[in-house]
């Protein structure tokens, strides 16, 4: 496997440090005070880092235990069962603390994890890659159906904040929710780092990973509830932000190369790259109002999911 270039490094740390800058002193207000600077672009920032990291690890950790293009933490209903409890706790009009989001956003992720293990090992005892992959998608159309249930028999002021929400949302005041999302992105990232070997092996199939000493199952587990934990914790705070968990993976293995060991901190790179510069464009577009991030990232994600398709489906004819 080959290991990226001084250059590549180089240049994808710049486009960190450019999109950073942007983001602290683009918005409505051309000479901010201080305040503004510190209270709410820079955890803004922070936040948007987070998001973009972890989000894009967690695809990145989808995409090589399944080993399918398209394994996300979308498309396999971890975010639809994070955005379910947290966008339910929102429409109760309970009010909790930014924790209280991430814990449930985090206890939705895991319980969809759970859920769509069961559903593919139904049938054989044995949850098969495409099956995981199916019953994901199936979770995710489920969960979205039971929130919109949700919306339809409450009032109209939490309707438009659940929405809201749903949008993606990373405008902040003060530091708790960086804060509260720091550690839950430190922990489960290092679990990651300290696998990119094993993921290796796993690339290379189950059985020849098992005949090296690695214990495919566990690890697997392992993995799986790291990419729940970063991608449920993240919903919690920010909202769905989709597209990140399969657009910088993509993106970062052809300018990166396979091998797990570089690709996984390129992507946490990269994502918060993305993120951060989709939350600039979506406070410049029709400033001085913002449009949600999340439709900035499902603008940018469609036409890139289109070409996956349309590309697997050239390769298979």
């Amino acid at each position: 496997m080959r290991s990226p270039s001084a250059r590549f490094w180089t240049v994808l740390v710049l486009l960190f440090a450019a999109t950073s800058v942007v983001s602290v002193f683009v918005g409505p207000m051309e000479d901010p005070p201080n305040w503004v600077i510190l209270d709410l672009r820079l955890p803004r920032l922070v936040l948007g880092i987070l998001t973009g990291s972890a989000l894009a690890m967690s695809g990145c950790v989808l995409q090589a235990i399944l080993r399918n293009d398209l394994a996300t933490p979308y498309t396999l209903g971890i975010s639809a069962g994070a955005g379910l409890v947290a966008g339910g706790v929102i429409v109760s009009g309970v009010l909790i603390p930014v924790m209280g989001l991430v814990l449930a956003g985090t206890a939705g992720a895991l319980m969809a994890v759970f859920l769509v293990y069961s559903l593919a090992a139904w049938r054989s005892g044995r949850a098969r890659d495409a099956d995981i992959i199916l019953a994901g998608v199936t979770m995710n159309l489920l969960g979205a159906s039971v929130l919109l249930l949700f919306e339809y028999f409450t009032d109209a002021a939490r309707v438009q904040e659940i929405v809201r929400w749903m949008m993606g949302d990373l405008a902040v005041i003060g530091w708790n929710k960086p804060l509260f999302l720091l550690p839950v992105v430190l922990l489960a990232g290092t679990v990651v780092m300290l696998r990119t070997g094993v993921m290796n092996q796993m690339l290379q199939g189950d059985a020849l990973a098992q005949t090296r000493g690695v214990m495919v199952s566990r690890e697997r587990n392992v993995l799986l509830a790291s990419a729940a934990l970063l991608a449920g914790a993240t919903v919690g705070v920010a909202g769905p932000v989709g597209f990140v968990g399969l657009m910088v993976p993509h993106i970062m293995r052809r300018l990166a190369g396979a091998d797990y060991r570089y690709l996984i901190p390129a992507s946490a790179l990269g994502g918060a790259v993305l993120v951060v510069g989709a939350d600039c464009l979506s406070r410049i577009v029709i400033s001085p109002a913002e449009l949600p991030i999340g439709i900035v990232m499902s603008l940018l994600g469609g036409p890139f999911f289109l070409m996956l398709l349309l590309r697997g489906r050239k390769r298979v004819s």
